[in-house]
């Protein structure tokens, strides 16, 4: 039975304002249909077969508003995907779109100089971080989630004066550089080694459904997090800990299975980070800018970070990324050390502005409430449904791990996932997977999706879900 969210209904009947009437429609016999498939073929002529989502989930975009999709041949989807956890506010939002042409006309590119925009993004910055960094940070602009992890890394090797960077297994930070060194998926890190040096996995992560143990928490007395803080500190760990910077950590896993870990696990991680005298790197580019239910992620554990990266949703419908680091990091840097030609571009930063407005204006608070109420609907279907193996998250960053098994938790293969992500999109519903397995479908709409939308696509979800199972389960 659906509960309430609790809903303001002024602020439901403006935000339902800002997408497509009457999704989902799908008109076409068949997906992708032929105009859509047209452009899918000019596409494979001229780029390469490494991107990943027309591998996935071959539709093409041709309009987007609000939590809503359109395709060249007519087809209207409800967006879960929220172009990855980008579109935060919306796609296309009427503010952020007059933002754009108002300040586009005044000055966009400039030599990463001072601009009125960017000298305003870094006062909102200032004012929004947690804990000790509010109003005692500085700020560092990139141009993507991985450039932010770059500068990220760069900076706490140049701050301390050393070189050796700490990761978790199932970490995604990225696929450039240093950033793809950090992130442990085959899927990224096939083909092109080798990678950067004086880099280490420590783990697990606090992944509870799939504890190597097969402990519970909370009786499991957090033994992940000592088993990390022997690895990082135990004498014969390998690890050599006098000349590590810094340990990078996702609040809550993204691409590793939208894993957010139990109360108690990052307060013990940043617990042996200070052991060990070295920095605390929270990567927000996925869960960050309130896609949890708060501005960060890392605002649901009590921790105070050193460093935070930001991307995806700080700019939104613009590239934009952001470093934030403790004035003690950035007063040991050197100055002109470093550049990136297009960062704290005017109108992006304009853009990146308004986003934290909207987000501010209410959206924070519902996006926690939607999130109670898509866990509690998905937790239901759960009893019919048994390749729902466990639904997980916080605000609406879900994960839905869908098994074989539910006692052996055996995941579902590539053919079973791709059964069920394209089966959604034909009753138009766009999802998109992630996790160690492959097997973990993300819930991820853009915050502004409607309670009526998001029940259509819970709706789909279970439907699909129940027509597949009897070819699944075992």
């Amino acid at each position: 039975m659906k509960r309430d969210p609790g809903l303001d209904v002024n602020m439901e009947r403006e935000l339902a304002k800002l997408s497509f009437e009457k999704v989902p429609r799908i008109v076409s016999d068949m997906l992708p249909g032929p105009k859509s498939q047209e452009l899918i073929d000019g596409e494979v002529e001229n780029e390469t077969v490494t991107r990943v989502i027309p591998n996935i989930l071959q539709t093409v975009w041709e309009e987007a508003r609000g939590a809503t999709v359109k395709d060249p041949d007519g087809n209207y989807y409800i967006d879960l995907t929220a172009g990855i956890a980008v579109n935060n506010v919306g796609h296309c939002n009427p503010r952020v779109l007059e933002t754009i042409s108002k300040q586009s006309k005044l000055l966009m590119h400039n030599p990463d100089a001072t601009n009125y925009q960017r000298v305003k993004l870094g006062q909102k910055l200032q004012q929004i971080v947690p804990g000790r960094l509010k109003g005692n940070a500085k700020m560092a602009y990139g141009l993507s989630g991985s450039s932010a992890v770059e500068i990220a890394v760069k900076f706490a090797k140049s701050a301390t004066g050393k070189s050796h960077i700490i990761a978790f297994e199932g970490a995604y930070h990225g696929a450039l550089g240093a950033t793809l060194s950090l992130t442990t998926s085959q899927q990224f890190r096939s083909n092109y080694g080798p990678f950067h040096p004086y880099v280490y996995h420590v783990g697990p992560y606090a992944y509870c459904y799939r504890c190597p143990w097969e402990m519970e928490y909370p009786g499991c007395d957090l033994e992940c997090a000592k088993y990390v803080e022997e690895q990082i500190l135990g004498p014969s760990s390998g690890i050599d800990i006098g000349n590590v910077a810094a340990m990078i950590v996702e609040p809550v896993q993204g691409e590793g299975g939208y894993v957010p870990p139990p109360d108690g696990f990052l307060k013990a991680i940043k617990k042996t980070c200070e052991k060990a005298g070295i920095l605390y790197i929270d990567d927000e580019v996925q869960a960050g800018m309130g896609r949890t239910g708060k501005m960060f992620a890392i605002e649901h554990y009590g921790v105070d970070p050193d460093l935070i990266t930001l991307g995806k949703a700080l700019g939104g419908d613009l590239p934009y990324s952001a470093v934030i680091m403790d004035n003690s990091v950035a007063e040991k840097l050197s100055p002109m050390s470093h550049i990136l030609t297009s960062v704290g571009n005017a109108t992006s930063s304009a853009v990146a502005c308004t986003n934290i407005d909207l987000l501010q204006e209410g959206l924070l608070e519902r996006t926690e409430q939607m999130g109670v109420y898509a866990l509690a609907v998905l937790k239901e279907m759960m009893d019919d449904i048994e390749i729902i193996g466990e639904v997980r998250g916080k605000g609406l960053m879900i994960g839905i791990e869908v098994v074989r098994n539910r006692d052996t938790k055996e995941p579902i293969d590539l053919g079973e996932l791709m059964q069920i992500l394209l089966a959604l999109r034909d009753k138009g519903v766009l999802m998109l997977p992630c996790g160690r397995h492959t097997n973990v479908f993300r819930l991820m709409p853009p915050l502004v999706i409607t309670r009526e939308h998001l029940d259509q696509a819970l709706e789909i979800i279970a439907e699909v879900f129940k027509a597949v199972q009897n070819d699944i389960v075992q």
